[in-house]
């Protein structure tokens, strides 16, 4: 007898660190003005999720436009009705997840700061590493994780000088994880779960997000498949 899965979205980190000293942040903003950084950023992480904590929020100022701000913070006052508010990873997950399958995204972003990218780091499958090449840099917050090409491989580098709209030369790779985690998750558990946060939907809509789970179904045997969410490792080619 098979059974019902779904494979769920895929996390993606996008962080720009100083180089050599991993630097990310300073009394919560960020050290130095990348201009070509942030037009890179825009652009990777519209129209998907991304999910933050409190203080990255605040630095930002405001939601980011067309894209999805998920807030985890266990500080909700004062924050816009535009965002999302989550007080613990699942919820993150969940929200993430709703938005990526409605909106046909395959991954979601996490983008800060420095404990959010810690509750995420062993869900993440690729990683968008803006490392800036300024020594003098010092700062509070860090990303000093290290990323072994026996688990990670390059799938691109490109090299930026300094210029009048970047403090710093800097320089983006994408990592990819060798062994990829895919979320998988029985379908009627997702349905289950999910059934009292999609009340406001019309039925029109609820039968659009019925066709964009179905896209994403997988089989696999009974015994193969717990009824809970579970990770399988996949290797990329």
């Amino acid at each position: 007898m098979s059974v019902r899965k779904i494979a769920l979205p895929s996390i993606s980190f996008i962080v720009a660190r100083s180089y050599p000293d991993y630097v990310i942040g300073c009394e919560n903003q960020l050290p130095w003005h990348l201009k070509s950084d942030l037009k890179n950023f825009k652009e990777l992480t519209q129209k998907k999720a991304v999910i933050m904590g409190r203080k990255t929020f605040d630095s930002i100022g405001r939601p980011l436009p067309n894209r999805k701000n998920i807030v985890l913070t266990r500080n909700t006052e004062g924050l816009p009705n535009t965002v999302e508010a989550v007080t613990n990873v699942e919820a993150a997950f969940f929200a993430a997840d709703f938005f990526s399958i409605l909106n046909d995204q395959k991954e979601f972003f996490v983008i800060g700061g420095d404990q959010i990218y810690k509750l995420f780091r062993k869900f993440c499958n690729r990683v968008y590493l803006t490392e800036v090449f300024a020594p003098d840099v010092v700062g509070d917050a860090y990303f000093d994780f290290e990323y072994d090409g026996r688990q990670w491989r390059t799938i691109s580098e490109t090299e930026y000088s300094k210029s009048e709209d970047d403090d710093y030369p800097f320089r983006i790779t994408e990592l990819e994880r060798r062994m990829q985690n895919v979320r998988i998750l029985d379908i009627d558990q997702f349905y289950t779960d999910i059934s009292p946060k999609v009340d406001f939907l019309s039925e029109m809509q609820k039968e659009q997000f019925k066709k964009k789970l179905k896209s994403r179904e997988v089989v696999q045997a009974e015994d193969d498949a717990p009824q809970t969410e579970m990770f399988a490792s996949r290797e990329c080619a």
